[in-house]
């Protein structure tokens, strides 16, 4: 068997072919599995996520089903958000590789997904023989083979059967298969699942790697976090080792915290992230991390955030700490639908982080820093929402999907953006002209290079964003740009200059 191949291949120990029954004219049906196997992900994890991210009140509500068991859950669930196929991220080999052989012999849906689920799947998919799915009782292991068994007397198919899923709960199916198909990144893998069934045929499964974590994490925004650190530069307590050290902690610990929401955000979106030109590939979305992984690894971040924040820094940041999850969770669960409320809520959550640089360090943070810094994050929202009004397919109403605007608000939305941007670099000029500045700076003249510089700059982004070069995020294409760079560099040495 070769490596995640896409068309499986069959061990030497194979006794008969694909199709044949045992007695080695008798076609037999194929029984596929649909969560892990036909697709990547699981349906049940993945309808809650959704629901929850769409409307969390209406989540809360089917909890109480849980008591009622899983297959009451999962009809609460399907009842309140249906489940299209559009709405999966195929598993193609397996996919394609079924549909072949359905052209020979049946082929059955066999899921414990809940049944309206697997049969709009099915009919979607039209080469389904038929579907066996929970529907007031779970299809699961034992169950699903006694429904298999059923199923296969009941529309007089052979005996023999074959069976392709992907967990160790499918093995009394595998057992009394004559063929197991098995959705595993090796072969190793797909014999240790069936518990060494003598014909076991590997199908291919998506594996996460470590990078798919990391990037699941999303690292790369962990620049955003150093803004903790501008209270210590602007007050000129930057060499204070200590303060520094603070610093430091609250930066390690803001970014695990941060990680940990970025991987629940991407959970709740996962839907509509698959509807993403770019999004789609992102680890939760490609099906390469399961939710359950994702929701345990989302924890540990926590954990260890709290843990740096009680140990490292100081109650009070622990508990901003604890203020950006709410805040982050309401603009994930409620916020990011609301016209312009939520570019206002995303230049808030910048701003967030120079407050946890003042209360790490010990920095009183200006009023002339919260003033700059919400009008400049709110322009760069601005930005981000005008890209994606600008990239993103509308509906058919022209409302843009998962945001509270339409595709003829881009103009409005760029006009709001360009005066918010412009708006900080009024107010930096009125701070360079303060009394405040002659206290830190002796040359505070020079200061006026950083203006002349910012107004470059916002205007190059904003003139990039209307010609579609844009990348729905403003910071992490500067953090690419080397234009950006220069003229961070031109603005750190105007600072040093002026003092």
């Amino acid at each position: 068997m070769g490596e995640r191949t896409a068309v499986p291949r069959e061990d030497s120990r194979t006794r008969s072919r694909p199709g044949e029954g045992p007695n080695g004219g008798e076609t037999r049906a194929l029984f596929v599995d649909l969560d892990g196997t036909l697709i990547h992900g699981d349906t049940l994890w993945e309808a809650a996520a959704a629901l929850a991210g769409k409307n969390a009140f209406s989540f809360l509500a089917c909890l109480p089903s849980l008591m009622a068991g899983r297959a009451a859950f999962k009809a609460s669930v399907a009842s309140r958000l249906p489940t299209e196929l559009g709405d999966l991220r195929l598993n193609e080999e397996v996919f394609a590789y079924v549909k072949t052989e359905s052209e020979d012999r049946p082929v059955v849906l066999a899921t414990a997904a809940h049944k309206s689920a697997a049969d709009a799947i099915a009919e979607e998919a039209g080469f389904f023989h038929g579907v066996i799915a929970s529907d007031g009782e779970n299809f699961k292991s034992g169950r699903k083979l006694a429904a298999i068994r059923a199923y296969s007397q009941a529309h007089g198919f052979n005996a023999g059967f074959d069976y392709a899923g992907d967990s160790k709960a499918d093995r009394p199916i595998w057992k009394e298969a004559e063929t197991a198909y098995v959705a595993a990144p090796d072969d190793a893998s797909a014999r240790a699942l069936t518990g060494g069934h003598q014909n076991t045929v590997r199908l291919a499964a998506a594996k996460a790697s470590l990078k798919d974590y990391l990037k699941a994490m999303r690292l790369h925004q962990w620049v955003k976090n150093v803004l903790i650190f501008l209270p210590l530069v602007l007050s000129h307590q930057i060499f204070e080792v200590g303060k520094v050290l603070d610093a430091l902690a609250a930066f390690v610990g803001f970014s695990l915290c941060a990680s940990a929401t970025y991987i629940v955000n991407d959970i709740l979106d996962i839907r509509a992230d698959r509807r993403h030109p770019r999004k789609m590939n992102r680890p939760f979305a490609a099906g390469r991390i399961p939710i359950p992984q994702g929701i345990f690894v989302s924890a540990l971040l926590l954990a260890a955030s709290f843990a740096i924040a009680f140990l490292f820094t100081s109650p009070l940041v622990a508990l901003l700490f604890a203020g950006y999850i709410v805040f982050t969770l309401t603009y994930s669960l409620y916020l990011k639908e609301k016209l312009l409320v939520d570019a206002m809520a995303l230049g808030i959550l910048y701003g967030y982080r120079i407050l946890i640089g003042g209360a790490a360090s010990g920095v009183v943070v200006s009023d002339w820093l919260i003033a700059f810094s919400v009008f400049f994050f709110l322009g760069l929202a601005l930005v981000k929402r005008y890209t994606e009004i600008s990239q993103k397919t509308p509906n058919a109403d022209g409302k843009i999907p998962g945001r509270g605007y339409y595709a003829h608000d881009r103009e409005i939305v760029s006009h709001l953006g360009v005066v918010a941007s412009y708006t900080s670099i009024l107010i930096l000029a009125l701070y360079i002209t303060s009394p405040n500045v002659t206290v830190l700076y002796q040359e505070p003249r020079i200061l006026w290079v950083i203006c002349l510089v910012m107004i470059y700059w916002l205007g190059r982004i904003w003139t990039l964003a209307h010609r579609g070069q844009m990348p729905d995020d403003p910071i992490v294409f500067a953090l690419r740009d080397k234009v950006s760079l220069l003229c961070g560099l031109i603005c750190a040495g105007a600072i040093l200059l002026a003092v």
